[in-house]
């Protein structure tokens, strides 16, 4: 029975699609045909298997979700979302380190939603990725954790200081100890400024760079083998900078705040 039931959702996207369609409200038949794109000749076979699955029900011309259909539905929309985050990027997820992913955020990766995939340029290989570099140019808030450091940053970090953005930057120790002996001037820039928090995290999280602004979530991992490849997953989904800001906010309180070098 249950093999039947998974097989009757998911063996078909038209009946997938059409439970989470109906899960917003009743349909008639035209408002399906629209907004699903297809053809009554291709979806009522399909609404048949539903009404016989007990997954919807037919109520004059209408077509609605059974309660057993709401149940199901709402199991299963966080599972959709979530594979569909994977599978668009899926090289990047299957070939990074996960695992210093706290497992109540792993479970909700369906809320980084759309995503887009950053690489560096073969030519600027050394050179953070401009696209990341305009995304926070005006950014008005940001909270960054990095177990790496690229020099190249702390002009940006210093503009956005001046414009009065908060700033709250968390570094592994090592990058700590290297970017206070040498970059001293201007990380005691930073720390002058006192809409700026710099904190020093324990060594060992295997998460290249959070970065959360007003705008973006920009995430960076360690692939499998322990190395930094300058690769990036960037969202620009409410609910993705929401879960940034709760990663950057767990490494928060593994770490200490410094207030001088």
């Amino acid at each position: 029975m249950e093999s039947s039931l998974i097989d009757l959702v998911f063996r078909s996207d038209k009946r997938k699609n059409l439970l989470i369609l109906l899960d917003s409200g009743s349909k008639n038949i035209d408002e399906i045909r629209n907004e699903m794109n297809v053809t009554a000749t291709s979806i009522l076979p399909q609404i048949k298997k539903l009404i016989d699955g007990d997954l919807i029900v037919q109520e004059d011309r209408m077509y609605k979700l059974t309660v057993l259909g709401e149940f199901i539905v709402k199991k299963i929309k966080p599972l959709i979302s979530a594979l569909e985050v994977v599978e668009k990027n899926n090289c990047y997820w299957t070939g990074h380190d996960l695992n210093s992913i706290p497992r109540h955020l792993l479970e909700r990766i369906s809320e980084l939603g759309d995503c887009i995939f950053i690489e560096p340029d073969l030519n600027h290989i050394y050179e953070p990725s401009q696209k990341i570099i305009d995304s926070m140019a005006n950014a008005k808030t940001v909270s960054t954790f990095a177990s790496y450091f690229n020099p190249a940053y702390l002009p940006l970090y210093v503009e956005l200081g001046r414009k009065d953005a908060e700033l709250s930057l968390n570094l592994t120790q090592s990058v700590w100890d290297h970017l206070s002996t040498e970059h001293s001037n201007m990380t005691k820039g930073l720390m002058d400024m006192d809409n700026i928090s710099l904190y020093v995290s324990k060594e060992g999280i295997k998460i290249s760079e959070i970065t959360v602004t007003d705008k973006i979530m920009l995430l960076g991992l360690f692939d499998k083998n322990g190395k930094f490849d300058q690769q990036f997953i960037m969202s620009f989904e409410p609910t993705a900078l929401k879960w940034g800001q709760e990663l950057f906010d767990y490494i928060k309180r593994l770490s200490r705040q410094v207030n001088k070098i």
